[in-house]
């Protein structure tokens, strides 16, 4: 896509609702811990992430602010109680070893140093690039509310004006290039509508211009205001702290993933990959962009990312057979239960399972965004490799059920670490026997684990 800045007449009239507040950016970037390429990067150096960090801070070292950013840390700092607020913030972005500062750094280290080049090629200011983290953990596969979806969580007005591929089955919003192109274009818009002020830039990128232009520092709503002071503490954060960067852990995985192209068919199924013994979330993690089940490839992304030891286990034959094959008619596809856990929500579900909330709702008959804990939703899509509740064939001992140890929370732990611990003690389980959500985890806090 060529990057033209275009008119300020072009940006979308009415206002968008408020991305994710505080409370619910901490549990989205908790629930990135338990994805597949949380795994893969541990796994390729142990402890990268599950090692408990100290803030270090480099202020012989510090990178310089813009005078764009210069400003918008001023005008963020004016905002109505600031210290309280920034301390929340920075709470959640150090508690538990800063494991969220870690899980977002990583999954930035991705995507971000392209996005810093796009930038600064356009003459735009590189801190624009802090955005995504405190949007979606810069979380390409992101799909949320009023239809947001990529890592910049783009609404899809404003995506299909500027010129994003949106149709059934595809999403150019998770498509990094392109999604980096029109980041672009948008952030030059915003940035001559609102030359004076940084904050209505922000404002204008996230929210809409008509709340970019109605900006009230006394009247703003308790999420936003506290998303807006994440996003002052982050850009403070990212330049102040050492860390190790994940670049050259994401090009060693890099390495473990393969190109699948079907010469037989413009189509391939998801649904059969599941079937074939693979961990279908990392795939579809690594493919977003292909928003169904069934896979429509297209000029821009004519292949698929499978792991390369698909590749090397199968001969060109059995491969051919994959995008050979067609679900029946019959057959109603993957059916499963899966019972919320606490500090789940339908987008964090939608995300891990990848799927869209608007499927999970269609499939449970949800009018909303409601669910509550213990409920049991109905899911038709390729069942996690652990399976979230009992299947007929394989059950699984209910709580009374089951023998406890007790462990105590160290600095630094999470589920998934604490889990990873006791063999035979899935993840899941481990949750569903204690009533603490991920996100409020404490040092000296016990758990119950089950001894089976």
């Amino acid at each position: 896509m060529a990057v033209i800045c275009l008119g300020l007449a072009l940006l979308p009239k009415n206002p968008v609702v408020a991305q994710p507040d505080l409370q619910r950016w901490a549990v989205m970037v908790s629930d990135l811990e338990n994805r597949p390429w949380a795994g893969d990067l541990e796994r390729i150096e142990p402890g990268c992430l599950t090692t408990p960090m100290s803030p270090q801070l480099t202020v012989n070292q510090w990178r310089p602010l813009s005078p764009w950013a210069e400003t918008l840390i001023e005008e963020l700092e004016n905002l109505p109680l600031a210290e309280h607020h920034a301390d929340r913030a920075l709470g959640r972005i150090l508690e538990g070893g800063m494991m969220r500062f870690k899980l977002v750094h990583a999954l930035a280290d991705r995507h971000r140093p392209a996005m810093i080049e796009s930038l600064q090629a356009q003459n735009l200011p590189s801190e624009w690039s802090v955005l995504p983290m405190v949007l979606t953990g810069w979380d390409n596969s992101y799909y949320g509310p009023n239809r947001r979806a990529g890592a910049w969580a783009m609404d899809m007005p404003t995506a299909l004006l500027l010129g994003l591929d949106i149709r059934r089955g595809w999403d150019e919003r998770h498509v990094p290039e392109a999604m980096a192109a029109a980041a672009c274009v948008r952030i030059a818009q915003v940035g001559q509508g609102f030359k004076a002020s940084p904050i209505r830039q922000v404002l204008a990128f996230v929210r809409g211009e008509q709340a970019a232009r109605s900006f009230d520092s006394g009247s703003l709503d308790a999420d936003l205001l506290g998303w807006l002071h994440l996003l002052r503490v982050m850009l403070q954060v990212d330049r102040n702290f050492e860390r190790d960067s994940f670049s050259a852990l994401w090009a060693l995985r890099s390495k473990e993933w393969s190109s699948h192209v079907c010469d037989s068919s413009p189509t391939l199924f998801f649904q059969h990959l599941a079937k074939l013994n693979v961990d279908i979330r990392g795939v579809r993690d690594e493919n977003p962009w292909f928003t169904t089940d069934s896979i429509g490839l297209t000029p821009s992304r004519n292949q698929v990312l499978i792991p390369s030891e698909m590749i090397e286990g199968t001969t060109p034959e059995q491969r051919s057979d994959w995008c050979l094959w067609r679900p029946s008619q019959k057959e109603p596809g993957f059916l499963w239960v899966h019972t919320v856990m606490p500090g789940e929500v339908l987008g964090t579900l939608a995300r891990r399972f990848g799927v869209r909330i608007e499927e999970i709702q269609r499939w449970n008959g949800l009018n909303g965004d409601l669910i509550r804990v213990g409920q049991a939703l109905n899911m038709r899509c390729a069942p996690p490799t652990a399976p979230s509740s009992p299947s007929p064939q394989a059950p699984v001992s209910s709580p009374s059920e089951i023998s406890w140890v007790w462990h105590t929370v160290k600095d630094g732990e999470s589920y998934w670490s604490i889990a990873a611990q006791y063999p035979n003690v899935g993840l899941e389980l481990l949750m569903k026997s204690n009533d603490t959500p991920a996100e409020n985890l404490q040092p000296g806090m016990r758990l119950r684990v089950p001894v089976q």
